[in-house]
């Protein structure tokens, strides 16, 4: 609650409103549509059609069947262009640094558990999104953006996410997320990451890293041949990684990293790059199990694009878009906070269960819309957050270990949400 609480005094404070506003006199007329509401209504998960969600809101905010307030989709329009996407992105900030500060956290061996991903996500037709962002292929018609986000598999929470256009490189965009990394975080990535330059950043940051790694290099085909499950290389510095090195001034000596293979049920194998050397403290057999937990910002992403629709955007603008896109990470986050105090209202299971159970992310995020209005327009006080915790605590799920289904090629799939068809429920 302590976590929402902030997040409400920030939205009210007068100077929040100051530092993301267009201009000094933006807000500052007596509009039905208030910086506070404007903030609250965007945080609200919107879905539907505009019109629809602003009809619903201002229901909320009266505590009425129909609310005899009105306010246009166009007014709504002129309020956000008025807005600065980085208040989001400064409140989600806060909640990331509150939460650690408070809440219990779940580690690997000691090590905060985070991984990269990047995904794309296609834009509405407007010629200001096709030159800003790009398109994800030459012969495509519509804009695309590039998402990259530093996500904790073991609290559910997104440190970081990067907004970027197409054609950004993912590694690029992983440099930005080490600037919110600490000393003895340990990163999980996929095999389109490694490069020698990109390891040295880490160990300037003191921070480790497990990275799946293509067998074409000689290094690799070496290792694989050896038949070792285990060993330690030393990785030097050569054509890309040297000019990079030299061209942002950091050492250009070889660097001793640690190639792990692992077998998979398939019968392939896989080699995973990694600096936790210490082969007592980190045994070979633990690397299979530690870089599956990667698939923890796989299903965050199936959360925002299928549950939270972050690709139903409401605006053909740069800005409106950014906006969206932080105002739900931010929902998500807040959804993820109050799963984490749900977990403590969950009484013990009886030894007679077959799976181990967890609170269905899907049913949180439900729970939240409106509520989070009622948080955030004041309009709520300390024992509705506790019965909606109490409820969230009670709708489970299973864990079923070991499933596995066939990833859906969406390529090639035509526009999922149309500007001209909005859903109204």
């Amino acid at each position: 609650m302590q976590i929402v609480q902030n997040l409400t005094n920030k939205i009210h404070s007068t100077e929040f409103l100051e530092n993301h506003r267009k201009k000094s006199t933006d807000f500052t007329r007596n509009r039905t549509l208030t910086f506070p509401r404007l903030m609250s209504f965007m945080l609200n998960a919107l879905n539907a059609s505009i019109q629809a969600e602003l009809v619903r809101f201002f229901n909320v905010i009266d505590d009425s069947y129909l609310s005899t307030k009105s306010v246009s989709t166009a007014a709504f329009c002129k309020a956000r262009m008025k807005l600065s996407h980085k208040a989001f992105i400064e409140l989600n900030d806060d909640l990331v640094q509150a939460y650690y500060e408070t809440a219990t956290l779940d580690k690997w061996q000691g090590h905060r558990l985070l991984a990269v991903d990047g995904s794309v996500t296609q834009l509405p037709i407007s010629d200001e999104l096709l030159n800003h962002f790009g398109k994800a292929r030459s012969q495509a018609s519509m804009p695309a953006v590039r998402l990259s986000q530093l996500y904790d598999v073991n609290n559910n929470i997104t440190v970081d996410l990067q907004v970027e256009s197409h054609s950004t490189g993912e590694r690029e965009m992983a440099l930005k997320h080490l600037n919110k990394t600490e000393i003895g975080d340990l990163v999980l990535y996929d095999r389109g990451y490694p490069a020698v330059w990109f390891y040295k950043y880490h160990m300037l940051k003191n921070v480790d890293f497990c990275m799946r790694i293509v067998k074409s290099p000689n290094i690799i085909k070496a290792f694989l041949e050896s038949g070792e499950y285990s060993d330690i290389v030393d990785f030097p510095c050569t054509e890309k990684s040297l000019r990079r090195c030299r061209k942002d001034n950091i050492s250009t000596e070889s660097i001793r990293l640690r190639l792990v293979r692992v077998d998979l049920p398939s019968g392939e194998s896989e080699v995973l790059v990694s600096s936790l050397t210490d082969l007592k403290a980190y045994p070979t057999s633990i690397f299979a199990d530690l870089y599956h937990q990667r698939w923890g910002v796989e299903e965050d992403y199936k959360v925002l694009k299928s549950r939270l629709n972050i690709e139903n955007y409401s605006s053909v603008s740069v800005e409106g878009i950014l906006q969206d896109l932080h105002a739900k990470l931010l929902t998500k986050n807040l959804s993820a906070s109050a799963i984490h105090d749900a977990k403590r209202k969950i009484k013990k299971p009886k030894n007679t269960r077959l799976y181990e159970y967890k609170i269905n992310f899907t049913f949180a995020i439900n729970q939240l819309k409106d509520n989070i209005v009622r948080f955030t327009m004041k309009l709520a006080e300390l024992e509705l957050y506790e019965l909606l915790i109490s409820k969230i605590s009670k709708s489970l799920s299973v864990i079923r270990p070991n499933r596995k289904f066939v990833r859906q090629d969406r390529r090639n799939k035509t526009n999922k949400y149309p500007m001209n068809y909005k859903r109204t429920c």
